[in-house]
């Protein structure tokens, strides 16, 4: 079965290090207790190691204009560039930069990333502030989807919690009816507020991210027959650690392999759910006349309801 793993990572520690000397780890943090693990990954060779391993024959790789995870949009493109039939790359930048909309066509329409990768704690602002809704517009103008960061976020008190809230991208669907959106993590502790969003706007997908016991428990037929089968978007996060496990991208395919859950279900989460993201779904409306009409032609207006 072909497999995309739509959440991938390489960061660029040098420049991450060197833009920020400054900065602080604390090594009490869970995601940098086995940071040797974690940074023994970084390297292309290693990302494509583990993808061999799990069956994955692409992935998404994020850049990260933050602080900390930093990766530019120049060096995922030229690692897709390199590898162009394993990555795709996603750009990124701060959305409240004067000039991010400028950034975001640029790095779409000259380095060619195909999407746009935004992690709200990490660049501290909030997804529904109006500020940064021309970046959102310029997104629906080159046709490229978005993915944000919602839910639990291990950086401490490097971010806050409340800008990861996925109630927040209710008002960006909303307002952005024709951008395609994929929340993060199964909502990660904020499961059920990311489901609620999911479920309600038909323009936004969920990855599956998460830790191996939320996806065992969480992806069952029930929540997927609600949301819809077409909703769910497989990712690892790599490399991160989940808990203190280094990552391995063969646990999560075979997580997601042995649940309970039909075969053709499994192929729309592994790769058919994501090409709907990257491109695009059939929109079907009903005019009122159109309405109407299917009701017989003014059914509606005979004046035996509630309030006639």
């Amino acid at each position: 079965m072909k497999i995309i793993n739509a959440h991938v990572h390489l960061i660029e520690l040098q420049k991450m290090l060197q833009q920020n000397p400054d900065m602080e780890i604390s090594l009490e943090l869970e995601v940098f207790k086995n940071l040797d693990q974690t940074l023994s990954l970084l390297e292309p060779r290693k990302l494509f190691e583990q993808m061999d391993e799990a069956g994955v024959g692409q992935a998404v790789l994020f850049a990260c204009e933050a602080p900390i995870v930093y990766s530019s949009n120049e060096y995922v493109a030229a690692l897709c560039r390199q590898f162009p039939d394993r990555l795709i790359g996603f750009a990124s930048v701060n959305p409240l930069r004067d000039d991010a909309a400028d950034v975001i066509e640029h790095a779409v329409t000259h380095l060619g990333l195909k999407g746009i990768k935004f992690h709200p704690p990490l660049q501290d602002f909030y997804p529904d502030d109006e500020r940064v809704f021309p970046v959102y517009e310029r997104a629906v103008e080159l046709n490229v989807p978005a993915v944000f960061h919602v839910g639990t976020t291990p950086f401490g008190a490097m971010a806050k919690l409340d800008q990861a809230n996925p109630l927040l991208l209710d008002t960006v669907a909303c307002a952005f009816p024709d951008l395609r959106i994929m929340l993060t993590h199964l909502g990660t502790l904020w499961h059920n507020e990311a489901f609620m969003v999911t479920e309600k706007n038909r323009n936004v997908f969920i990855d599956t991210a998460a830790y191996l016991y939320e996806i065992r428990a969480l992806l069952n037929n029930n929540l997927i027959e609600r949301l819809g089968a077409d909703k769910f978007i497989f990712g690892t996060d790599y490399p991160m650690p989940f808990g203190n496990q280094s990552h391995r991208m063969k646990d999560f395919v075979d997580c997601v392999a042995s649940l309970d859950l039909a075969e053709d279900i499994k192929e729309k989460i592994f790769f058919r759910n994501f090409a709907v993201l990257m491109n695009g779904r059939e929109h079907k409306t009903l005019t009122a006349g159109q309405m109407m009409q299917a009701l017989g032609g003014g059914a509606m207006g005979a004046g035996t309801g509630p309030g006639s």
